[in-house]
């Protein structure tokens, strides 16, 4: 994955972007809104195989719970190999 850079200021754009979207929306909303975008995005893509979408899927999902984990205070229950291409989580400080 691509080294990205997270910011309180993106945060805070991505739910606006989504309260523009449904100015009812609740954190747990906003989420299922990003999850239906990641899940739409990666669908549409048709230069990848099935197989490829379902892993990458697979390392997205691994690096929400990376990134979760790592902001709850908890290890990850399982690191992943070296050979994976995988993003990375600084918190803040």
């Amino acid at each position: 994955m691509a080294d990205i850079q997270l910011s309180p200021q993106l945060f805070q754009d991505i739910q606006q972007a989504v309260q523009r979207q449904d100015p009812d929306a609740d954190q747990g909303v906003v989420m299922q809104y990003l999850a239906a975008v990641i899940g739409y995005l990666l669908g549409s893509q048709r230069g990848m195989s099935a197989d490829d979408r379902a892993a990458f899927m697979d390392e997205l999902c691994a690096f929400a719970r990376h990134v979760h984990d790592d902001l709850s205070g908890r290890q990850p229950q399982q690191a992943p190999s070296a050979a994976q291409a995988f993003g990375y989580w600084i918190p803040p400080k």
